[in-house]
C-alpha cells in the first residue's frame, strides 16, 4: 500500500546537534536528482532577490526563514514526520517505523517527493503555489518530472502485496503528481464531508485533520488492506468513534454527521 500526502506549510527545524546536514544526494528517488538541484537553485535565487521573502511566503515575523533558504545545504535535516508539522501531520506518529507492504511518499514543492521513512529533509519554505526565479510556478514546473515517476509507482504498486494508492493530498499537489486508478492499481482519494439531515458538504477548512485520521488508521493498523473494501473496513476500525467510511468509485468519503 502506498501512501501520498500534501507537505504542510508550517514545519519544525529539526535541532542543530545532533541533527545531520541535509543531503540532497542521499534522498530516494534518484530520478529526481536533477530536477530537485534545479528548484534548490532556484529557490536560493528567489530568496536572494529584494522581494524573495514576499515570493517564497515568508511570514514578516519569520525573517530568518529567507536567510535559512540560502543555505539549505548547511541546514539540519530530519525524517520528514518530524518535519512538517500542523493539522494533518498531528494525527500521525513521528516515529512510525515502514514496512515492505506500507510506504508513504510526501510531496514536495522543494523536492519533488520524498520517502517517510528513508529520507531525511531541512525546514524549508516554498509551496506548489510560489512563483520562483526563472522557473515559474512551483507546482506546474514539477509536472513534466514528476510524470514519470507516478508511472514507475503505479507499476511497482501493481506487482506488490497491496496494489493500492491512498490519496490524502490537497487539489494543488493532486494537480503538481497526477496519479489515476490503473487496471491493476485502485486509487482512492480521501474525501471528508460533513452530513446534516441527510444531505452532505464537502469539508475544506479542517480536511487536512480528516485525511490525518484516515492516514493514521491504515499505519496503525495489525493488517494491510489489499482491495479497496478492506481499505474501508480498517479505516473503518480505526477511526474516531462516530466517523463513517464509505466507498463512492474512486474517491473514500469521510462522513462526519453534524447536529
Amino acid at each position: 500500500m502506498l501512501i501520498l500526502l500534501p507537505p504542510s506549510e508550517t514545519k519544525t527545524r529539526p535541532p542543530e546537534v545532533g541533527s545531520p546536514p541535509f543531503s540532497l544526494e542521499d534522498l530516494s528517488l534518484p530520478a529526481l536528482h536533477g530536477p530537485r538541484e534545479t528548484m534548490l537553485r532556484a529557490a536560493r535565487r528567489t530568496a536572494a532577490a529584494a522581494d524573495g521573502g514576499t515570493r517564497l511566503g515568508v511570514p514578516a515575523s519569520a525573517p530568518e526563514l529567507v536567510g535559512r533558504m540560502l543555505h539549505l545545504e548547511a541546514e539540519p535535516a530530519a525524517a520528514p514526520l518530524r518535519v512538517y508539522s500542523g493539522v494533518l501531520y498531528d494525527q500521525l506518529d513521528p516515529a512510525w517505523i515502514p514496512t515492505e507492504e506500507r510506504r508513504v511518499l510526501i510531496q514536495s514543492a522543494l523536492l519533488g517527493l520524498v520517502d517517510a521513512g528513508a529520507d531525511r529533509i531541512p525546514a524549508y519554505r516554498l509551496s506548489a503555489g510560489s512563483s520562483v526565479s526563472r522557473l515559474g510556478s512551483v507546482g506546474s514546473w514539477w509536472r513534466a518530472s514528476l510524470r514519470p515517476v507516478a508511472a514507475e509507482l503505479l507499476g511497482e504498486q501493481a506487482e506488490g502485496a497491496s496494489p493500492l494508492v491512498i490519496d490524502a493530498r490537497s487539489g494543488s499537489y493532486r494537480s503538481m503528481m497526477a496519479v489515476r486508478s490503473t487496471r491493476d492499481v485502485p486509487v482512492l482519494a480521501i474525501s471528508p464531508v460533513q452530513e446534516r439531515g441527510g444531505a452532505r458538504t464537502v469539508v475544506s477548512h479542517d480536511a487536512k485533520r480528516y485525511r490525518g485520521l484516515v492516514t493514521r488508521a491504515l499505519l496503525a493498523a495489525d493488517t494491510v488492506p489489499s482491495t479497496p473494501d478492506e481499505v474501508v473496513d480498517v479505516a473503518r476500525a480505526g477511526l474516531p468513534e462516530g466517523l463513517r467510511v464509505e466507498l463512492e468509485d474512486d474517491a473514500l468519503v469521510v462522513i462526519d454527521p453534524v447536529d
